[in-house]
Protein backbone atom coordinates (compact mmCIF):
# COMPACT_ATOMS: atom_id res chain seq x y z
CA UNK A 1 0.00 0.00 0.00
CA UNK A 2 1.24 3.34 -1.01
CA UNK A 3 0.81 5.92 2.00
CA UNK A 4 3.26 8.36 0.33
CA UNK A 5 0.01 11.07 0.70
CA UNK A 6 -0.68 10.46 4.15
CA UNK A 7 3.32 12.52 4.78
CA UNK A 8 2.14 15.98 4.47
CA UNK A 9 0.12 15.09 7.81
CA UNK A 10 2.69 13.78 10.02
CA UNK A 11 3.87 16.73 11.29
CA UNK A 12 0.28 17.38 12.77
CA UNK A 13 -0.37 13.90 13.74
CA UNK A 14 2.52 14.07 15.91
CA UNK A 15 1.59 17.63 17.61
CA UNK A 16 -1.96 16.16 18.19
CA UNK A 17 -0.09 12.84 19.60
CA UNK A 18 1.63 14.70 22.19
CA UNK A 19 -1.02 16.50 23.64
CA UNK A 20 -3.27 13.40 23.26
CA UNK A 21 -0.65 11.10 25.88
CA UNK A 22 0.16 13.96 27.55
CA UNK A 23 -1.84 13.05 30.24
CA UNK A 24 -1.71 9.47 29.92
CA UNK A 25 1.15 6.98 31.48
CA UNK A 26 0.88 4.03 29.29
CA UNK A 27 2.47 0.61 28.88
CA UNK A 28 2.73 -1.36 25.62
CA UNK A 29 3.37 -4.61 24.94
CA UNK A 30 3.40 -5.69 21.14
CA UNK A 31 4.17 -9.16 19.61
CA UNK A 32 7.50 -8.04 17.92
CA UNK A 33 10.67 -6.24 19.14
CA UNK A 34 10.29 -4.59 15.39
CA UNK A 35 7.32 -3.02 16.14
CA UNK A 36 7.31 -2.32 19.60
CA UNK A 37 11.29 -0.66 19.16
CA UNK A 38 9.42 1.74 15.95
CA UNK A 39 6.48 2.20 18.53
CA UNK A 40 8.74 3.91 21.36
CA UNK A 41 10.94 5.80 19.49
CA UNK A 42 8.17 8.09 18.21
CA UNK A 43 8.71 11.01 20.84
CA UNK A 44 4.99 11.33 21.93
CA UNK A 45 4.92 7.71 22.56
CA UNK A 46 8.45 7.79 24.22
CA UNK A 47 7.45 10.20 26.80
CA UNK A 48 4.46 8.70 27.92
CA UNK A 49 5.52 4.80 28.33
CA UNK A 50 6.33 3.50 31.45
CA UNK A 51 6.99 0.13 30.39
CA UNK A 52 6.99 -1.91 26.84
CA UNK A 53 7.32 -5.48 26.60
CA UNK A 54 6.88 -8.31 24.55
CA UNK A 55 5.42 -11.00 26.55
CA UNK A 56 2.14 -11.53 28.73
CA UNK A 57 4.45 -12.08 31.87
CA UNK A 58 6.53 -8.78 30.96
CA UNK A 59 3.53 -6.85 30.58
CA UNK A 60 1.59 -8.31 33.65
CA UNK A 61 4.75 -7.11 35.87
CA UNK A 62 4.18 -3.54 34.08
CA UNK A 63 1.23 -3.03 34.86
CA UNK A 64 1.47 -4.46 38.61
CA UNK A 65 4.07 -2.11 38.94
CA UNK A 66 3.43 0.91 37.14
CA UNK A 67 -0.41 1.21 37.29
CA UNK A 68 -0.54 3.26 34.10
CA UNK A 69 -3.58 4.79 32.29
CA UNK A 70 -3.41 3.42 29.22
CA UNK A 71 -2.25 -0.10 27.74
CA UNK A 72 -2.02 -0.65 24.46
CA UNK A 73 -1.56 -4.70 23.43
CA UNK A 74 -1.35 -6.99 20.09
CA UNK A 75 -3.36 -9.66 19.80
CA UNK A 76 -0.49 -12.08 19.45
CA UNK A 77 2.40 -11.90 22.04
CA UNK A 78 5.91 -13.77 21.93
CA UNK A 79 4.60 -15.80 24.58
CA UNK A 80 1.06 -15.31 26.38
CA UNK A 81 -1.96 -13.47 24.53
CA UNK A 82 -2.60 -9.80 24.47
CA UNK A 83 -6.44 -10.50 25.36
CA UNK A 84 -5.32 -12.18 28.75
CA UNK A 85 -3.15 -9.33 29.53
CA UNK A 86 -6.19 -7.56 29.06
CA UNK A 87 -8.45 -9.24 31.02
CA UNK A 88 -5.79 -9.45 34.00
CA UNK A 89 -5.47 -5.64 34.06
CA UNK A 90 -9.45 -5.34 33.98
CA UNK A 91 -9.46 -7.25 36.64
CA UNK A 92 -7.37 -5.34 38.87
CA UNK A 93 -7.90 -1.41 37.78
CA UNK A 94 -10.62 -1.07 35.16
CA UNK A 95 -9.70 2.68 34.96
CA UNK A 96 -7.26 1.44 32.73
CA UNK A 97 -8.13 1.97 28.86
CA UNK A 98 -7.21 -0.95 26.94
CA UNK A 99 -6.80 -0.73 23.07
CA UNK A 100 -6.42 -4.00 21.61
CA UNK A 101 -4.60 -4.17 17.83
CA UNK A 102 -5.58 -7.51 16.39
CA UNK A 103 -5.21 -9.39 13.19
CA UNK A 104 -8.77 -9.27 11.38
CA UNK A 105 -12.05 -8.96 12.38
CA UNK A 106 -12.69 -12.85 13.64
CA UNK A 107 -16.43 -12.76 15.31
CA UNK A 108 -14.72 -15.35 17.90
CA UNK A 109 -11.98 -12.93 18.92
CA UNK A 110 -13.72 -9.66 19.10
CA UNK A 111 -16.58 -11.81 21.22
CA UNK A 112 -13.87 -12.80 23.81
CA UNK A 113 -12.26 -8.66 23.13
CA UNK A 114 -15.69 -7.77 24.30
CA UNK A 115 -16.11 -9.83 27.24
CA UNK A 116 -12.75 -8.91 28.41
CA UNK A 117 -13.24 -5.62 28.86
CA UNK A 118 -11.37 -3.87 25.58
CA UNK A 119 -12.04 -0.11 25.37
CA UNK A 120 -11.52 -0.25 21.80
CA UNK A 121 -10.41 -3.06 19.07
CA UNK A 122 -8.38 -1.75 16.06
CA UNK A 123 -7.81 -3.86 13.24
CA UNK A 124 -4.23 -4.09 11.47
CA UNK A 125 -6.31 -2.64 8.31
CA UNK A 126 -7.41 0.19 10.08
CA UNK A 127 -5.55 3.23 10.58
CA UNK A 128 -4.26 3.11 14.27
CA UNK A 129 -4.22 7.15 14.97
CA UNK A 130 -8.31 7.12 15.19
CA UNK A 131 -8.52 4.30 17.81
CA UNK A 132 -5.79 5.70 19.62
CA UNK A 133 -7.31 9.19 19.77
CA UNK A 134 -10.94 7.59 20.66
CA UNK A 135 -9.61 5.19 23.47
CA UNK A 136 -6.95 7.51 24.99
CA UNK A 137 -9.42 10.86 25.15
CA UNK A 138 -11.98 8.25 27.12
CA UNK A 139 -14.61 7.09 24.77
CA UNK A 140 -14.98 3.24 22.96
CA UNK A 141 -13.76 2.38 19.21
CA UNK A 142 -15.65 -0.48 18.00
CA UNK A 143 -15.75 -0.04 14.00
CA UNK A 144 -19.03 -1.80 12.26
CA UNK A 145 -17.46 -5.23 12.71
CA UNK A 146 -17.53 -4.91 16.76
CA UNK A 147 -20.65 -3.32 16.40
CA UNK A 148 -22.09 -5.98 14.38
CA UNK A 149 -21.15 -8.46 16.99
CA UNK A 150 -22.69 -6.37 20.13
CA UNK A 151 -25.80 -6.43 18.08
CA UNK A 152 -26.10 -9.92 17.53
CA UNK A 153 -25.70 -10.80 21.10
CA UNK A 154 -28.93 -9.84 21.68
CA UNK A 155 -28.18 -8.83 25.25
CA UNK A 156 -29.26 -5.15 25.55
CA UNK A 157 -32.41 -4.45 26.40
CA UNK A 158 -34.71 -2.11 24.25
CA UNK A 159 -34.28 1.66 25.23
CA UNK A 160 -36.42 4.53 25.51
CA UNK A 161 -36.25 6.42 22.43
CA UNK A 162 -33.45 9.07 22.15
CA UNK A 163 -33.80 12.52 20.52
CA UNK A 164 -31.93 14.04 17.44
CA UNK A 165 -29.32 15.97 19.63
CA UNK A 166 -29.55 13.32 22.38
CA UNK A 167 -27.76 11.19 19.65
CA UNK A 168 -25.21 14.00 18.55
CA UNK A 169 -24.24 14.23 22.15
CA UNK A 170 -23.97 10.21 22.27
CA UNK A 171 -21.43 9.71 19.66
CA UNK A 172 -19.66 12.43 21.51
CA UNK A 173 -19.98 10.11 24.21
CA UNK A 174 -18.54 6.92 22.15
CA UNK A 175 -15.75 9.49 20.75
CA UNK A 176 -14.47 10.48 24.27
CA UNK A 177 -14.82 14.32 24.06
CA UNK A 178 -15.21 16.33 27.03
CA UNK A 179 -18.75 18.35 27.62
CA UNK A 180 -17.39 21.23 26.43
CA UNK A 181 -15.83 19.78 23.35
CA UNK A 182 -18.98 18.49 22.43
CA UNK A 183 -21.00 21.92 23.24
CA UNK A 184 -18.74 23.68 20.87
CA UNK A 185 -19.40 21.42 17.99
CA UNK A 186 -23.24 21.30 18.53
CA UNK A 187 -22.81 24.86 19.83
CA UNK A 188 -24.46 24.72 22.77
CA UNK A 189 -23.38 25.22 26.30
CA UNK A 190 -22.16 22.55 28.31
CA UNK A 191 -24.52 23.26 30.89
CA UNK A 192 -26.71 21.93 28.40
CA UNK A 193 -24.46 19.23 26.88
CA UNK A 194 -24.78 17.73 30.69
CA UNK A 195 -28.61 18.33 31.18
CA UNK A 196 -28.70 15.88 27.96
CA UNK A 197 -26.42 13.46 29.25
CA UNK A 198 -28.54 13.25 32.18
CA UNK A 199 -31.28 12.27 29.70
CA UNK A 200 -29.24 10.11 27.65
CA UNK A 201 -28.60 8.07 31.38
CA UNK A 202 -31.69 7.43 32.26
CA UNK A 203 -32.97 6.78 28.65
CA UNK A 204 -30.61 3.90 28.29
CA UNK A 205 -30.62 2.66 32.01
CA UNK A 206 -26.79 3.03 32.31
CA UNK A 207 -24.66 4.76 35.19
CA UNK A 208 -21.39 6.33 33.28
CA UNK A 209 -20.35 7.22 29.45
CA UNK A 210 -19.07 4.10 28.15
CA UNK A 211 -21.98 2.28 29.11
CA UNK A 212 -23.71 4.66 27.10
CA UNK A 213 -21.92 4.43 24.70
CA UNK A 214 -22.04 0.28 24.45
CA UNK A 215 -25.55 0.27 24.74
CA UNK A 216 -25.63 2.78 21.90
CA UNK A 217 -23.65 0.69 19.91
CA UNK A 218 -25.48 -2.35 20.49
CA UNK A 219 -28.31 -0.83 19.95
CA UNK A 220 -27.87 0.48 16.35
CA UNK A 221 -28.21 4.19 17.66
CA UNK A 222 -24.70 5.17 16.75
CA UNK A 223 -22.21 4.18 14.94
CA UNK A 224 -18.30 4.82 14.77
CA UNK A 225 -17.83 5.52 11.33
CA UNK A 226 -21.30 7.78 11.69
CA UNK A 227 -19.73 9.65 14.56
CA UNK A 228 -15.92 10.00 12.44
CA UNK A 229 -17.76 11.08 9.46
CA UNK A 230 -20.00 13.38 11.16
CA UNK A 231 -20.05 17.06 13.16
CA UNK A 232 -18.10 15.25 16.24
CA UNK A 233 -15.79 13.11 14.21
CA UNK A 234 -12.43 15.50 13.65
CA UNK A 235 -10.94 14.91 16.65
CA UNK A 236 -11.29 13.64 20.21
CA UNK A 237 -9.67 15.96 23.22
CA UNK A 238 -6.40 15.06 24.86
CA UNK A 239 -8.71 13.67 28.04
CA UNK A 240 -12.10 12.78 28.46
CA UNK A 241 -14.19 13.97 30.99
CA UNK A 242 -15.32 10.80 33.45
CA UNK A 243 -18.93 10.32 34.61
Amino acid sequence: MDLTRLLPEIPALLEELDALLAPHTTVACLETMKWLGAFMCIPAVHKSLVGAATTEAEGDALVQRHNPSLLIVSQHLESGTGLSLVARSERRDRSIKTLLVADDANEVLVREALARGCDGICFQSERFMPALKVVAGGGVYYPREVAGVLRRRGDSPPADALTERELEVLEGLMLGLTDRRIGERLFVTPETVKTHVKHIFQKLAVENRTQAAVKGLAAGLISLEGAMAGRLGDGAPPQAQQA
